[in-house]
């Protein structure tokens, strides 16, 4: 019966997906559309069967489909609880502890959305992962097309690079194709940018309307990545509107940002930023020790703290994990992954096509909001697993500009004239 239903909600969405007019002015074509979103759907079975094959005896994915099945079960019995539960919190001290990672509502309160929304998917699923899966992947498919979108106007003729960087990172595709907050956060951070992106050029009602949707949606699911977005945003803005020197302006803003967060950590005690984020760190170092565990520097609520501990935290989110690490065999697959992406960095350096040389302030955007989320990333995660996990949804807008300012041609008539000596 499964097998079925599967089958006739998957032709259902192959058949209408490719026709919503925001997927079908994508100018894919669609061939390429329906290629691409059952790659994406592909990944969501692989992972979820991946997952119940090697973490059988548990795991954030199926767990959360467990979940999902106990709201449906209270929404059938209960329809109005199951909507006021979503605001009801279950700790003595209420709803105070917004950034807390334990024993908080915010943080409860992720985990109690994707099981609403998967309550919701089982009325037709009736509790099966893959349609779940399936369903999920259905939204997050419009995250690679809204960032497409948008690479494709800012690179143009570079349509192949863009659909690899967008649609086809490994890691990216992998733990963005899972009933899992990392789907949801992937595809409003899309969604965000395009609207963003867009709205500099026309602004309109929809545009603004997408922009809030998507921002309010990454505090409810992930609210660091909210608060990163704000001076990448800011600085975006301030370079579109002062037309001066992207760069000068996006620094600027940052320092500020600091300089922003070092004041109120003296001037408000009852708030600490970094205070903050030590806690996270320290949260993580009381849950089990994972196999892929790395040896991290416990953080300080300090400044100095913070920039004596950077560089490891940069190692951590940027480098890890190496290719001869050996504690456990999947992340060989993503250290190649990794490996691969630095050699393209390597590449862009040395074979920079200047004919693409783009001065959109949209590229520092990407650097700026990406490497800070990896810093705080490599700051308070201290397992390689997490840390892959966590970073991959930011990939694509970091290397997809990597692939398309990559001199693909000069690299090849290269090897043409080594071919021909030879």
């Amino acid at each position: 019966m499964y097998y079925l239903l599967f089958t006739f909600y998957l032709a259902i969405a192959c058949t209408f997906l490719p026709r919503l007019p925001f997927i079908k002015n994508a100018q894919l074509g669609y061939t390429t559309i329906l290629i691409l979103f059952l790659i994406k759907v592909a990944a969501g079975i692989l992972l979820g069967w991946m997952s119940q094959a090697f973490y059988p005896q548990g795991n954030d994915y199926w767990g959360l489909n467990i979940a999902g099945w106990n709201e449906y079960e209270f929404l059938a019995r209960n329809p109005t609880g199951f909507f006021a539960d979503i605001f009801r919190s279950n700790y003595d001290h209420g709803y105070a502890g917004f950034f807390s990672s334990i024993d908080s509502y915010w943080n409860d309160l992720k985990n109690t959305l994707v099981g609403k929304l998967l309550a919701v998917c089982n009325i037709f699923s009736r509790g099966n992962y893959y349609i779940n899966s399936l369903f999920f992947n259905c939204f997050g498919f419009l995250g690679h097309v809204a960032l497409f979108r948008v690479f494709n106007n800012l690179y143009t003729n570079k349509k192949w690079p863009v659909i690899i960087g967008t649609f086809l990172l490994p890691s990216a595709l992998y733990f963005s194709s899972g009933i899992h907050k990392d789907l949801l956060v992937f595809t409003f951070v899309g969604l965000f940018c395009y609207a963003l992106y867009f709205s500099m050029r026309c602004l309109r009602p929809l545009y603004i309307f997408t922009i809030l949707v998507s921002f309010i949606a990454l505090i409810l699911f992930r609210n660091f990545v909210a608060v990163a977005l704000v001076p990448a945003t800011i600085a975006w803005i301030a370079c579109i509107k002062m037309r001066s020197r992207p760069i000068i302006i996006f620094t600027t803003v940052y320092l500020a940002a600091w300089l922003l967060v070092w004041s109120v950590q003296l001037i408000k005690p009852s708030f600490q930023p970094l205070r903050v984020i030590a806690q996270k760190q320290k949260d993580f170092f009381e849950l089990p020790v994972a196999t892929s565990q790395l040896e991290t520097h416990h953080l300080e609520p300090t400044m100095k703290s913070f920039i004596v501990n950077a560089p490891q935290a940069l190692n951590h989110s940027l480098l890890r994990p190496y290719l001869w690490e050996d504690k456990t065999v999947f992340l060989f697959p993503l250290a190649l992954e990794l490996f691969i992406y630095q050699l393209l960095f390597l590449l862009m350096l040395f074979f920079y096509n200047r004919n693409m040389r783009n001065r959109d302030p949209f590229n520092l955007f990407c650097i700026f909001f990406a490497c800070s989320l990896l810093l705080f990333i490599g700051y308070i995660v201290p397992n390689t697993g997490s840390i892959v996990r966590y970073r991959s949804i930011y990939l694509p807008i970091l290397f997809t500009p990597v692939l398309c300012l990559v001199d693909w041609q000069k690299i090849w008539s290269l090897f043409q004239i080594r071919n021909k000596n030879i």
